[in-house]
């Protein structure tokens, strides 16, 4: 992307309306050349000042922290491969089932502890229920070869409904998002006149004022559906363009997946032989502890690494839409330069970056997470700072996923793409908050509906097909429910991509919107029809 694309549009400034340049006259939101006579002159005032960016050069930012991920990888691969051969080894001697839960009850102080007992509890109970009703095949009803064939049928299906749901969402966007408000505003009525009539006083009195509070929100935000409409329309148009981005976002899924292996291999591996060799010395397993601080970085590992996964196709897409902004001559096809060297400076030049960012967010994480094992003794105060703690996470990725627009677009080092940011949120104020909130919501419910769809079809196959499981809810509970995670969660990775690119636009918008006229009319066009049908008395026209 050439300098010139990021150039100021020059002296004059256009008037700030709610943060975003307008015109005062409403002719149009380019500026004039001013070396065209032809042209009237437009007047601006300057209401507002927003930090435009600039193509920064090419240079690797935030190195150090960079390297400092590396090294932490590195950390857990050693961790993995010493203790994970250690665990396995010891583990035969305890191979009984007594024994597995003696370790599995007495590891205090982690998640993975409560969630193995609670895991080996379940299967008690399910095998004495099954041994009690005669039924101790009951596993053995469940053929792997019916669910991989169901579960690739949901695949193959989630994959078409998630594509053609961006088409959906272009065509009905603006509906979508007064759909998503409504639905809120029901389902808390509802909620509160189920509880009046089971005489729940608590559950009526919570779904009546969610339903108030909900509603109050709906009728102060609904005159800027039409924008957020726009926004989302703009970005799923980018995605479109560019659909080739979304095997990034699919490869982080499966990136995901191996990380929480490898992450479950070292932790455990690890917990079992501080166990195994406290027994060894003489210790009362009963009374094991495991040595907190440790317990923190791991779980700082696993948060890390988690964020710097998704935040890099957050970059990689950003930086998509950003050369479809400027230069959409080469981010016009699925496989388009425009997605390739976005996705190759998000591991090189900005991973830095990347890795910065995220860590701030995992360290919030980290911390938040051994809050809610301590919680769980009552402590009101832990209560308190656990929702502290979740708000002031929220509050730093969404700055976060501002910033890293910066980054992938201009190329700047984390902290100045957060000052940036900040300069961003001054001029628009908190209305870019709202908008992007009303995307979100239309995102999730996509996510939802979609599997729910997927979860029929995967139903209906598995009736023709006279694949029936034995379980307590029917024999159509289990293929209903493998549809639906499968579903919901390939479209929610699409629907994560769609997000991106609706925060990539809104910053792009703030900056330059000439640019947006220039390359893309018809969407510039209805952007401004939303700003006047949102705004009117803003404008003059």
């Amino acid at each position: 992307m050439s300098q010139q694309a990021y150039s100021a549009y020059g002296e004059q400034q256009p008037v700030v309306v709610q943060g975003t340049p307008v015109p005062t006259q409403g002719n149009d939101m380019t500026h004039p050349s001013p070396h065209d006579q032809s042209v009237d002159k437009v007047n601006y005032a300057v209401h507002g000042n927003i930090q435009k960016g600039e193509v920064q050069p090419k240079r690797c930012n935030d190195v150090f922290w960079a390297l400092l991920f590396i090294a932490h990888l590195g950390v857990m691969a050693w961790v993995a491969a010493t203790y994970a051969p250690l665990a396995a080894s010891e583990a035969a001697n305890y191979a009984d089932y007594g024994n597995r839960r003696s370790l599995a009850s007495n590891v205090d102080g982690t998640f993975l502890s409560t969630f193995i007992s609670r895991r080996l509890e379940e299967n008690d109970d399910q095998a004495n229920d099954d041994q009690a009703n005669g039924n101790e095949d009951y596993q053995n009803d469940i053929s792997t070869g019916d669910v991989l064939f169901l579960v690739g049928n949901s695949f193959v299906l989630a994959f078409i409904f998630s594509a053609l749901s961006l088409a959906f969402m272009m065509t009905f966007a603006k509906g979508l998002i007064e759909i998503a408000l409504l639905f809120n505003v029901v389902s808390s009525l509802l909620i509160g006149i189920y509880g009046a009539m089971n005489g729940n006083i608590i559950l009526a009195a919570v779904g009546f004022i969610g339903c108030a509070f909900t509603s109050c929100y709906a009728y102060l935000v609904w005159a800027r559906i039409p924008f957020a409409a726009m926004n989302l329309k703009a970005g799923v148009s980018a995605i479109r363009s560019n659909f080739g981005v979304t095997f990034f976002a699919y490869s982080a899924l499966f990136a995901l997946f191996g990380w929480h292996i490898w992450f479950f291999i070292a932790f455990s591996s690890w917990i079992s032989v501080q166990y195994l060799d406290y027994e060894d010395q003489g210790g009362d397993g009963a009374e094991f502890q495991v040595n907190g601080g440790i317990v923190f970085l791991f779980l700082l590992s696993y948060y890390w690494t988690y964020q710097v996964i998704q935040n890099t196709v957050h970059v990689t897409v950003s930086g998509t839409v950003g050369t479809w902004w400027f230069q959409p001559a080469d981010a016009s096809s699925c496989c388009s330069s425009g997605v390739t060297d976005s996705y190759m400076r998000a591991i090189t030049y900005s991973f830095g970056s990347i890795c910065l960012g995220s860590l701030i967010v995992a360290i919030v994480q980290a911390i938040k997470e051994q809050i809610r094992e301590a919680q769980e003794e009552g402590n009101i105060l832990l209560c308190i700072l656990q929702s502290l703690l979740s708000c002031i996470e929220n509050l730093i990725e969404y700055f976060n996923n501002f910033a890293y627009v910066y980054v992938a677009v201009y190329g700047y080092p984390f902290i100045e793409a957060g000052k940036n940011v900040f300069t961003l949120f001054q001029a628009r104020g908190w209305t870019t908050i709202i908008t992007d909130n009303l995307v979100d919501r239309v995102l999730m419910m996509m996510s939802v509906v979609v599997g729910l769809i997927i979860g029929l079809f995967t139903l209906a196959i598995a009736t023709a097909k006279g694949v029936v499981f034995d379980d307590e809810m029917g024999g159509s509970f289990i293929p209903f429910i493998i549809g639906f995670m499968v579903g919901a969660v390939i479209t929610n990775v699409l629907m994560n991509v769609v997000g991106s690119a609706v925060t990539a636009v809104i910053v792009c918008y703030a900056e330059a919107p000439a640019e947006f006229s220039t390359n893309h009319p018809e969407l510039s066009d209805e952007m401004r029809a939303a700003w006047r049908q949102a705004w009117p008395t803003e404008f003059n026209y």
